[in-house]
């Protein structure tokens, strides 16, 4: 991916652009250099044993939270609100730690490859 971005800085940044092209050519580039810095580092850190493990507890805790809704009829109203919110909680966490990281690296290095194409 650093190939290609470095291929449309070139282009991008030429000089023989107008200022108005130019500044949204350097806006462009710095907007697709900030996504892969963010997603590779959360993608990084989601391919971590810690977080795959958390991952695993949070979904085994949301079953269990589930299983005792389901089957203890004897809770009080303030004991399921419990359940429902830690439940929520584990749902939170997992779509955050499960955020689909290299699928939105490879759409901006498909992206970045499309524009080089186009110039």
């Amino acid at each position: 991916m650093d190939k290609e971005l470095e291929k449309a800085r070139k282009i991008f940044l030429s000089d023989d652009l107008d200022e108005e092209t130019l500044a949204d050519n350097e806006a462009k580039l710095a907007e697709w250099e900030e996504v892969i810095r963010e997603n590779q580092s959360f993608s990084a850190w989601q391919d971590h044993d810690i977080s795959k493990r958390i991952v695993e507890k949070l979904k085994e805790s949301y079953k269990e939270f589930g299983l005792r809704l389901a089957t203890n009829r004897g809770l009080t109203e303030a004991e399921r609100q419990s359940l429902w919110t830690k439940q929520d909680a584990c749902l939170f966490l997992i779509d955050l730690i499960d955020k689909d990281a290299k699928g939105v690296l490879q759409r901006v290095d498909e992206e970045i490859k499309r524009a080089i194409n186009v110039t």
